[in-house]
């Protein structure tokens, strides 16, 4: 059921694929139109203010001194909002900015409305994505079968890295879960995306912001922004695009995932403002974050769907900036999604709960490994005991400055549910194991070419890590 029938539909990616292949060739003609356009590395370079540094178009500021300031991302040069309340609102004109951009480029002699796409991620065998990885693509475009270069394919496309160098994507996922640690990764992001449509208050659904070491909460809720870092890790993997920061953008598949990451967010909006009869408000979003600034988006005009005659991010030299409570009516955009069946509440009984650890140096996957006592670790049985991941998606601070990272600190919750039903184990009988863990690094490579694996000491360092069941209050504090 679309939630708004006068809409235009915002489709998952394989259905449009598969059964709308008029639309499928007039997005995919477009994507490849856009990516071939000055205008691809502008709206890519908003993210991460990696940008074409020849590009004159550009008029927005890029010294990263300047962009920590306008883009009130305290200490971090990007325009992005991540770790803050502002995360969900931030991508929301952004996703839509591209999508005016498809229309922009659409040259079928059908002129109606494209919509961006998005990408859900499952485990259900019919959902084929090989067609995204092909190299050329048949396609239906006004009423003919071409073959063309495939705008989805991340050897197709290119990005400028931060020092503007001009590279080929790379993405090193997996887009569907060929084993079973894939399998257990992709359900337990699945949940977490069901359980933020429970979220009563926008800051708990968004994001969890990073604190200093000083404060003292831990968070029960896994907000948005935490299914949505493990996506970036599973589609890019080691050294892709999708697990850097500054360079996600460039990857298509970005802009799908976060397509997704909207559909949520739009869902949620939708139910929270009574089928958006009123205006999201305080107490359920704080004053303050409705005047937070989007920036570079262009404070009028939020909703002008005239791709001819809008003003995109990079051309905002005036510094006029959007604020959340100028784009919160998303019902005011010409795209819709379909209704989002809740399932009910997916409770987390058991986890590993790690409190004011430092922020990771790098993109990093967490896993923990639960072992019977008496067994030792290694590498041939880890992904037998493999009990649970989370990710961190952040930048490579081996490379870059973080002075927020320096003095910050984060809580990261990994469930260990799905592999103790899986294996039988009951909660009474944890006593009888012992847990590790280790991170492994996705974006810096040591002399010989291999991805650092941070351990237990260097991941937890002054923070707390505890094992936690919540049937029984039981608590097992880190073992080494």
């Amino acid at each position: 059921m679309k939630l708004l029938p006068n809409k235009h539909l915002r489709r998952n990616l394989l259905d449009l694929h598969k059964n709308h292949p008029i639309e499928f060739g007039k997005f995919m003609v477009a994507l490849r139109n856009l990516q071939e356009s000055p205008d691809w590395s502008r709206i890519c370079g908003i993210h991460g203010n990696t940008f074409d540094p020849q590009d004159k178009e550009v008029v927005i500021p890029t010294d990263p001194t300047v962009v920590e300031v306008i883009g009130n991302t305290p200490d971090e040069p990007f325009y992005c909002a991540h770790s803050e309340t502002r995360f969900a609102a931030w991508h929301t004109p952004y996703i839509y900015e591209y999508e005016l951009l498809l229309n922009k480029y659409n040259t079928s002699e059908n002129k109606d409305y494209i919509c961006l796409p998005y990408l859900y991620l499952t485990e259900t065998p019919e959902d084929d994505y090989k067609f995204v990885n092909q190299l050329s693509i048949e396609v239906l475009f006004d009423g003919k079968k071409i073959t063309m270069t495939n705008p989805l394919a991340a050897p197709n496309v290119y990005y400028f890295n931060e020092k503007g160098e001009k590279k080929i994507v790379q993405r090193n996922g997996f887009l569907f879960p060929a084993t079973q640690d894939e399998k257990q990764k992709l359900k337990m992001t699945n949940d977490e995306f069901n359980n933020v449509l429970y979220a009563e208050t926008y800051p708990t659904f968004s994001s969890n912001t990073l604190y200093a070491k000083t404060l003292k909460q831990l968070i029960d809720f896994q907000p948005l922004e935490i299914p949505h870092n493990h996506i970036h890790d599973y589609i890019g993997g080691p050294g892709g695009n999708m697990s850097d920061v500054p360079i996600s953008a460039y990857d298509p598949l970005f802009w799908m995932h976060h397509c997704n990451v909207d559909r949520f967010f739009y869902n949620w909006l939708y139910e929270k403002t009574n089928q958006f009869n009123h205006t999201l408000a305080p107490p359920r979003i704080p004053k303050e974050t409705l005047t937070k600034p989007l920036a570079p988006f262009k404070n009028n005009g939020t909703y002008n769907d005239k791709p001819d005659q809008y003003f995109y991010g990079w051309q905002n030299k005036d510094l006029a900036f959007m604020t959340v409570e100028q784009m919160i009516n998303v019902q005011n955009f010409p795209y819709t999604y379909e209704k989002i069946e809740k399932k009910p509440y997916i409770f987390m009984k058991t986890n590993v709960e790690l409190f004011g650890i430092p922020i990771p140096q790098e993109s990093v996957a967490i896993y923990v490994y639960l072992i019977p006592k008496g067994v030792t670790l290694t590498n041939e049985n880890k992904e037998k005991y493999a009990a649970g991941h989370s990710t961190w998606f952040g930048i490579n601070r081996y490379l870059k400055n973080c002075k927020r990272c320096n003095v910050s600190r984060t809580n990261i919750k990994i469930n260990v549910d799905t592999y103790l039903e899986e294996n039988k184990i009951s909660t009474e009988s944890l006593g009888n194991y012992y847990w590790t863990m280790e991170a492994h690094g996705r974006l810096n490579q040591d002399e010989n070419k291999q991805y650092k694996i941070y351990h237990q000491s260097e991941i937890i360092k002054d923070g707390i890590a505890q094992l936690i069941t919540r049937e029984n209050q039981i608590s097992y504090k880190v073992h080494s």
